[in-house]
């Protein structure tokens, strides 16, 4: 961290994002998905994080990842067609936004089509991408998200409905079975494939796991072997370290980072740089990642105005503050905050703290 030298207290509001995480596209190594419709020049996709990947976070992630694979919030089909004011927020993008998976959950067919037609028609996304892996019990009592992977049948009703019923490609998201005595991921990856996938997510944990340590890479590479389209490998997968060791030894097609860019949007430009060029680039210094928490938090003040903007970064704020003495102090008084002002005051004290 920037600790050694004195530090203007405004200086993250003047600080650029660095061009230099970018890639030029020759050097990547694509991933080909249902026979060139889509060709991703990144082997590293966002995953979809409920209240992390809307519109501002994926406009960081760009501005040093414009190749990447971004995916969208969760989207429940029975809210998207059922209630006429939902299509809002959680559904915009911008025309840099590309290319972009919009995530759906649902358990019946002929709802999940005509949200993946809604959405086709109104955003035109380069994807669309199936939950059956979402380990919340909200989810799963509503026999959504890893519930699926319990019912083969329904599973691949739902992707053909919406495999049947859009042109894009149309990607699921799964995890290795229901629970230590379930493991039936390589079953269901066939299924999917069959049924009309054109790529699949293995998040390499059991649903009775949810986020706890204890992944399976070695899944990913089983489920590589089993399928005849790309295959993604999830979990735990944080630094470029570990992507290299998940394509290099189980030749996985790429690799899904998700809680490994909380407060840390600049992760998957790291990760793709390093699979491209073998270069690993040094982390954003203090001033940085305080200049990527003042830009999140103006994205969202412009975004949804300064009540509730701020208010939901009091749960992301705390990410972008490490690394230094007095971090856990004021990770704790950021959960607090209710105005830009008081977050800039923060910042303005944590750097000249360090001064």
């Amino acid at each position: 961290m920037m600790t050694t030298k004195t530090l203007s207290p405004h200086a993250f509001q003047e600080e650029t994002f660095t061009a230099s995480m970018e890639t030029p596209q020759a050097l990547a190594s694509p991933i080909i998905i249902d026979g060139g419709k889509v060709v991703l020049q990144s082997q590293v996709v966002l995953a979809p994080m409920a209240g992390v990947t809307d519109i501002v976070f994926r406009g960081l992630v760009r501005k040093t990842a414009p190749q990447s694979l971004i995916c969208t919030e969760m989207i429940s089909s029975n809210s998207l067609v059922y209630s006429k004011r939902w299509d809002a927020h959680i559904l915009k993008k911008t025309s840099e936004d590309n290319p972009i998976a919009y995530q759906l959950a649902a358990h019946q067919e002929e709802i999940i089509a005509a949200a993946a037609v809604t959405i086709c028609e109104k955003h035109q996304p380069n994807m669309l991408d199936i939950n059956m892996g979402c380990p919340v019990k909200k989810i799963t009592g509503n026999f959504e998200g890893c519930a699926l992977m319990r019912d083969l049948e329904l599973a691949s009703r739902l992707i053909k409905a919406v495999s049947s019923s859009v042109d894009v490609p149309v990607s699921v998201k799964f995890r290795l079975g229901w629970d230590d005595n379930s493991k039936n991921y390589i079953e269901f990856g066939q299924m999917a494939q069959e049924s009309g996938a054109k790529l699949v997510t293995l998040h390499t944990r059991t649903r009775s796991q949810g986020y706890k340590p204890g992944v399976d890479w070695e899944a990913a590479g089983k489920l590589k072997a089993a399928l005849r389209i790309p295959v993604i490998a999830n979990g735990d997968i944080v630094t470029p370290a570990d992507a290299k060791f998940m394509v290099d030894t189980y030749q996985v097609d790429g690799v899904m980072i998700g809680r490994g860019t909380q407060g840390e949007p600049w992760r998957i430009a790291l990760i793709d740089h390093y699979l491209k060029t073998g270069e690993l680039l040094p982390e954003p210094t203090l001033v940085q990642r305080l200049a990527y928490a003042w830009q999140h938090v103006q994205g969202m003040v412009a975004y949804k105005g300064e009540a509730q903007g701020v208010r939901e970064m009091r749960g992301q704020l705390p990410w972008y503050v490490k690394g230094f003495a007095g971090a856990p102090a004021y990770r704790a008084k950021l959960t607090q905050v209710e105005t830009v002002a008081e977050v800039e005051a923060l910042f303005v004290e944590i750097l000249e703290s360090l001064t």
